[in-house]
């Protein structure tokens, strides 16, 4: 069964997609199993992009030509409190 991650927690993983990825503005989307999903929108104009972060590792991927791609050397440092 899925865990339910706590609202500060997605605040902190939507500011650290936002500095840390130089984005204009993070959009939480929804869970899907373990995983939290992302839209956002770059500082280009009409630049959109869709995340997802992979909670038991910190990894994230990025949905790029249909299908999810790992974004390199980057993952999430905000942790979940039990």
């Amino acid at each position: 069964m899925p865990k339910e991650y706590s609202r500060t927690y997605i605040e902190n993983v939507k500011h650290e997609l936002l500095n840390r990825l130089g984005l204009k503005q993070v959009y939480y989307k929804g869970q899907a199993g373990d995983d939290l999903l992302f839209e956002a929108s770059g500082f280009d104009r009409g630049t959109e992009h869709k995340f997802i972060v992979r909670t038991k590792t910190g990894a994230i991927d990025e949905w790029v030509a249909g299908k999810w791609m790992k974004v390199r050397s980057f993952t999430i440092k905000s942790k979940e409190r039990e």
